[in-house]
């Protein structure tokens, strides 16, 4: 019989409510740039290409993985990633609910079946609502990791009080928090607040010097082998300075074009958004520590990599649900549930009205196919898009002109040092191979003048103008090279 007080029926109803939230942007393939990319590069890999070395990024390799995995299946790739996240998604926000049960179930036997199933199930509501508020209606990596997250939380926890396993435990948390690594770098800082969490409890049960230190050396490893993988991969390869360069170094080459005034104004939205959940977790501060620490560790990571677009709070999203829901249980029946009905209905008002301004400033399906229509199917020559769509090198089957085909590698100041190599050499040598069509979105504040420059005169040169379509708030122009 279906109820809300089994796991199967809070299951569906999660699985349910993902859709819901979900599916109104199936099939656009410009949620957002940085999943374009990631589907492109899952796309190429499958056909030989390697990350870092034929196509730059900084992502780990696993983010890439996951998208050639999901290619590997078939079908439309745009809609598959979006179902696959869907799914990954409601999988989480199953986990986080869990979560909740196991930091409020000790001590609390006289709790009731519907007061459990309320604050975990509305843990897991909001954890949907509230990535769709932080810019994860899609792919992001995120969605992703955070699932492995929310598993290397539940290993940590154990099922009860007298767990005594922490060794074990501890070693497939780790594993979990390294392959979450391999999907986003950031997940270190989490890592490392469950490390110690899980050398806590092994004091706890065994006050043995010697054991401990073991233990951490076999968690270090376990966190540390996903990445080692990588790397000695890399390296048997032949890759191994374009591996070491774009997963370790060129980050401290990027720029963030975000000033003082600016960081401030995105980090004030990032918290007023989040406030209504501030209410629930603190009130459950004192039963639930281990969410509050949790909160406050993903929080770090978003201040040292000091970007406050809501984007990169997804991974804040997580623990952040379940202090939520840690609150929720702590308080009476009515006061819970009125509670859980305003944090939700400001969330899910929030995350529409966000979702409308994403939409009309990113752009439709319908915009993306009518530029693509105007590029044509594999381009003579490849397709060269200056600060456009990376997906249009997939939807159009381009060959790539260059390694450097993110949007803002070449056409914006942020990455001006953090290539490894001059942007205005690049694109010199690359408009020189003469490709068959370039795209070129409307200018930026950040443009690169020295790209851009280069850009402007081949096309005064040598290519016609066929057309503009408008993607969201801006257009691009098509040209096309004189034969």
């Amino acid at each position: 019989m279906f109820s809300l007080r089994h796991r199967s029926g809070q299951a569906f109803v999660l699985l349910l409510i993902a859709f819901a939230l979900r599916s109104p942007l199936f099939g656009n393939p410009v949620i957002h740039s940085d999943e374009q990319f990631y589907l492109l590069v899952g796309d190429r890999l499958l056909h030989g290409a390697w990350p870092f070395v034929d196509i730059f990024d900084r992502k780990p390799v696993g983010l890439f993985l996951i998208f050639a995995g999901i290619r590997s299946v078939g079908g439309n790739g745009i809609v598959m990633y979006q179902l696959a996240a869907t799914l990954v998604a409601a999988g989480t926000a199953f986990l986080v609910g869990r979560i909740v049960h196991r930091l409020t179930a000790p001590g609390s036997a006289t709790r009731s079946s519907t007061t459990a199933s309320t604050a975990e199930l509305g843990a897991g509501l909001i954890y949907l609502v509230w990535v769709m508020i932080f810019d994860g209606a899609g792919g992001q990596s995120a969605i992703w990791g955070n699932a492995l997250m929310a598993g290397a939380a539940l290993l940590v926890l154990g099922r009860d009080a007298d767990d005594r396993r922490v060794g074990s435990r501890g070693v497939g948390a780790m594993l979990l928090i390294g392959l979450a690594m391999q999907i986003k770098y950031t997940a270190m800082f989490e890592g490392i607040f469950f490390g110690l969490v899980l050398l806590k409890q092994s004091h706890a049960t065994d006050r043995s010097i010697a054991r401990l230190i073991r233990n951490a050396a076999f968690w270090v490893a376990a966190a540390l082998f996903p990445t080692a993988i990588a790397w000695a991969v890399y390296a048997l390869a032949g890759h191994n300075d374009a591996f070491v360069f774009a997963n370790f170094l060129s980050i401290f080459g990027q720029q963030n074009d975000d000033g003082f005034g600016s960081s401030l104004l995105k980090l004030a939205g990032a918290l007023a958004l989040s406030c209504p959940l501030v209410v629930p977790a603190w009130h459950g501060r004192r039963s639930a520590p281990f969410a509050m620490g949790w909160l406050v560790a993903a929080g770090l990571a978003v201040i040292i990599m000091r970007n406050f677009e809501l984007l990169y709070l997804l991974p804040v999203a997580l623990p952040l649900a379940v202090a939520a829901g840690t609150g929720l249980a702590r308080v009476s029946t009515r006061a819970r549930r009125r509670s859980l009905i305003a944090v939700l209905l400001f969330g899910v008002v929030a995350a529409a009205v966000l979702g409308g301004i994403r939409v009309a400033r990113r752009g439709t399906a319908r915009q993306v196919a009518a530029l693509v229509h105007m590029v044509g199917q594999h381009p003579p020559g490849c397709l060269f898009t200056f600060g456009s769509e990376p997906i249009l090198y997939y939807l159009t089957q381009s060959c790539l002109p260059t390694p450097y085909i993110f949007r803002s590698h070449l056409s914006r100041m942020t990455e001006a040092h953090g290539l490894g190599i001059d942007p205005a050499t690049e694109t010199a040598r690359l408009l020189a191979a003469n490709p068959g069509v370039i795209v070129v979105r409307a200018d930026k504040a950040d443009t690169n003048p020295a790209t851009r420059a280069r850009v402007a005169a081949a096309i005064a040169d040598r290519y016609r103008l066929v057309g503009v379509v408008k993607v969201g708030a801006l257009p691009h122009t098509v040209y096309r090279l004189n034969r």
